[in-house]
């Protein structure tokens, strides 16, 4: 065998293994908003259910909105992915959004994932100040139970049981604990305004 031969055949099977063991990465953009364990997290999850149903469940987390705009990211993966969905989270300024193509937008509830309620959104409330004085434990919780809500809804919609998913129980007691932590800050509200009307009572 020529030694011109060899050269393109050595090349060839030093790229097959990375070509089929390469993954998709999910996690698009990560300005220091979650940690390491987090994402590979998120991206087993995201594996998973493309594997499995052909949609494309994507995150950013940016530091500045002007920098990575989610325009731009979207143009560039559409083509590639007609099932997409993109969960966007800026720093500054603070904004959380759901962007989805029309087939997948289908496929989740989103305006029930980006309610501002305890008992019913899965981002927002946790990004309250009253859930926690950290705004990096607020967002890392908030990002991680938006997209497994993401996830695990998309899965069911065609009819996928998820390995990875963290399981109905893990969001049960999550909103469970949500629900005491809000009618302790209700509990409190109630309690300021009796002070008050007291106060102005004693004070006329």
């Amino acid at each position: 065998m020529k030694r011109g031969g060899m050269l393109p055949s050595l090349l060839l099977l030093f790229f097959i293994p990375s070509l089929l063991f390469s993954k998709t990465g999910f996690i698009l953009v990560n300005d220091g908003v979650m940690p390491p364990k987090q994402v590979e997290k998120m991206e087993q999850m995201g594996e998973e259910l493309y594997s499995k149903t052909g949609v494309a469940a994507f995150v950013a987390a940016v530091a500045e909105l002007n920098k990575t705009k989610p325009v731009d990211l979207i143009e560039d993966f559409k083509e590639k992915y007609p099932d997409y969905i993109l969960l966007y989270f800026s720093m500054k300024p603070k904004a959380v959004n759901i962007f989805a193509s029309k087939s997948a937008e289908k496929l989740i509830d989103i305006e029930q994932i980006l309610s501002p309620l305890p008992w019913r959104g899965t981002i927002k409330p946790v990004m309250s100040p009253a859930f926690s004085k950290s705004e990096s434990v607020k967002n890392e919780v908030a990002l991680f139970n938006g997209y497994a809500d993401i996830v695990d809804q998309a899965a069911e919609s065609r009819g996928v049981k998820l390995e990875s998913s963290i399981g109905s129980g893990s969001k049960d007691s999550f909103k469970f604990i949500r629900w005491i932590f809000y009618a302790i800050l209700t509990l409190f509200f109630i309690q300021y305004i009796i002070y008050k009307v007291r106060s102005r009572r004693g004070e006329s």
